[in-house]
């Protein structure tokens, strides 16, 4: 094994947290009888993982585990742009209301509903924000899959950052919102109707009315 095979191993017991944060790891010497490599190429895996916020070497301690999911996860939602995210959801909320066609009780689409009320009352930008993610949300608990939910509460997490206070500002007019307010309007009427395909289409359509307005108000 070379350094990047060894770094890669412990890469991974980190994030399958079989190593925790501010665990130690095992001294070099251990590490290299483990590997069966020198200690000069388990210094260089070291190295690599502290470069990339794994580990911190800590002069007459030891090495120990930096990395955490948590972090992790906040340096992605924190750098991600707005139109990568618009395509993420290209990747999971057509198929996902399909699987809200198949699964939705009548207490789901209940909530739902609830969502689309409160969105439909105003145009207030801030309050229409805050509803449209409940409202995904309670989309993605239609189709009784847990995955599908994380993902969407990892999205979410994306959106509560500044960069998205300020697409906010720009793209939520009066104009933008009704038409939003349309077309989720069609598609808990598709999913009430037991309409897969026809879920599918108009996520699929709305999701090209929000990346067309991100593209215009950033061009």
């Amino acid at each position: 094994m070379n350094a990047a095979d060894i770094a890669g191993a412990l890469r991974k017991q980190i994030t399958s947290a079989r190593l925790a944060t501010n665990d130690r790891l095992p001294p070099e010497r251990t590490l290299a009888e483990q590997f069966s490599v020198a200690r000069g190429t388990i210094r260089e895996a070291l190295r690599r993982l502290e470069e990339t916020g794994f580990v911190e070497r800590r002069p007459g301690s030891g090495t120990y585990v930096t990395y955490s999911e948590r972090d992790e996860t906040r340096s992605i939602a924190e750098t991600t742009r707005p139109l990568e995210l618009i395509d993420a959801r290209f990747a999971v909320e057509p198929q996902m209301v399909r699987l809200a066609v198949l699964h939705a009780t009548d207490f789901d689409l209940a909530k739902t509903e609830a969502h689309l009320q409160t969105m439909e009352s105003g145009d207030d930008a801030v309050a229409f924000a805050d509803a449209d993610d409940r409202f995904h949300l309670a989309l993605a608990r239609c189709t009784r899959n847990a995955l599908i939910v994380w993902m969407m509460e990892k999205m979410h997490e994306v959106r509560s950052h500044a960069q998205w206070a300020r697409m906010r500002t720009i793209t939520l007019e009066p104009a933008i919102i009704a038409r939003y307010n349309r077309q989720h309007r069609g598609i808990v009427e598709a999913i009430r109707a037991r309409d897969a395909e026809a879920a599918g289409r108009l996520m699929k359509e709305h999701l090209e009315t929000a990346r067309r307005s991100l593209v215009e108000a950033t061009s």
